[in-house]
């Protein structure tokens, strides 16, 4: 399960030509003076001698968080801050569009504990998308997902990758993306493995391969997306070989004529083999050395969101999602399986817009996960729920 805490704050794909329109300056300026770039959007200026439109995003936000507590030296509640830059450049070619994309995040915990992140860093050349990108699997995360920390289950991850988009007019678009699989790759389960049944899987020799057919409307998206995954086992004196994963899924998202904002959107995913791709990333297989036997984790999701603007400055959005995972095992009593696991979280939240670029938002969610595992020897259950609550001041600019 994730937090969903991280926006693009900005990394909209873009195209066209970019036509500079002159600032009011006096008579006699320089013509070393920034342009806007009108056509790049809001925000893009001309560099100085150069035909590159350059765009400065970010955001600063705080937020009080509550939530249960497990045991006594846990924290009840808490404060996160954080801050965003991010950077756009765009130029015009003869060959279309070429794009780079820069954005840092820098969050403050407690006793000024402070750790920053890179969260995108890609090129984007006509149709292709090279570097530190959000994956193409999926189209919830990146297009809805209007929560402030509430926690859903999907594949939200940002990888490196290379891939191409091919329009073919009308809203419809596909695309092929080859993704670093070392970020979906999980450990494996080992028969007679003590101290430790838990061994890391063998290195990655292939990427990921993902894509995604979508069409796009003005009544709302629609999209079908899947992902191959190579599973390696440890090599000798261990069983060695691999085994080959798979996810596939199908979101929507509807606009609504009722209100200004009005939307559903659902997104269901299916893996096996994959687990990173539900958004629960698990033990995706165990194995036998003696035997040989294998056994592959498989599970679903779904998640889904309906919102509203209540007036052109309060929002509202309700979201639920929910998991169902069954565990890779042999089924040996000495081979002390991963859980099975069940999970579901429901909540909502109300963002209110003071002026432009502040906002103040409050949200609450109830959460739900059980797991159990384990053979005769080794039982394991867990059953953790409870609320949690959160109020966020952001600005953006």
């Amino acid at each position: 399960m994730k937090a969903v805490a991280i926006g693009l704050a900005g990394a909209i794909l873009g195209a066209g030509a970019a036509h500079a329109q002159d600032l009011p300056v006096g008579k006699g300026a320089p013509d070393s003076y920034l342009q806007a770039c009108v056509d790049m959007g809001v925000g893009f200026w001309q560099l100085p001698g150069s035909d590159t439109c350059v765009k400065i995003s970010g955001e600063v936000r705080a937020d009080y968080v509550v939530s249960r507590q497990r045991m006594r030296e846990d924290d009840f509640s808490g404060f996160v801050t954080r801050g965003q830059i991010g950077f756009d450049a765009r130029t015009d070619t003869d060959y279309g569009l070429l794009r780079s994309f820069f954005l840092i995040d820098a969050y403050v915990g407690p006793r000024t504990t402070t750790e920053f992140v890179i969260d995108k860093a890609f090129l984007q050349f006509g149709g292709l998308t090279a570097g530190y990108a959000h994956s193409f699997f999926g189209i919830y995360d990146l297009d809805y997902g209007n929560d402030l920390l509430q926690p859903y289950f999907g594949y939200a991850a940002t990888t490196n990758l290379i891939a191409y988009t091919q329009e073919f007019g009308g809203g419809l678009s596909a695309t092929l993306s080859l993704e670093d699989a070392r970020g979906t790759r999980s450990d494996v389960l080992n028969f007679f493995g003590f101290p430790e049944p838990r061994r890391p899987a063998g290195g990655t020799a292939m990427p990921d391969i993902v894509g995604n057919v979508r069409l796009d409307r003005d009544w709302g998206t629609l999209a079908v997306f899947g992902a191959g995954h190579q599973v390696r086992y440890p090599g000798p004196p261990q069983i060695g070989g691999s085994d080959y994963g798979y996810a596939f899924g199908a979101a929507f998202g509807l606009n609504l004529p009722i209100r200004s904002g009005a939307h559903i959107a659902v997104e269901g995913t299916y893996a096996n083999g994959a687990s990173a791709y539900l958004g629960w990333q698990q033990i995706d297989a165990a194995y036998e050395n003696f035997s040989g036997r294998k056994d592959i984790g498989r599970g679903w999701t779904v998640t889904g969101e309906a919102g509203i603007n209540i007036t052109p400055a309060l929002t509202l959005n309700l979201l639920g999602s929910y998991l169902d995972y069954s565990a890779a095992t042999t089924r040996d009593y000495v081979n002390p399986a991963a859980p099975d696991v069940r999970g579901w979280v429901a909540g909502g939240n109300a963002v209110y817009t003071v002026t432009r670029g502040l906002s103040f938002g409050i949200e609450g969610f109830y959460s739900s996960y059980r797991a159990k595992g384990g053979q005769d020897f080794f039982p394991y259950e867990e059953d953790i729920r409870g609320w949690t609550g959160v109020l966020r001041v952001r600005r953006t600019f």
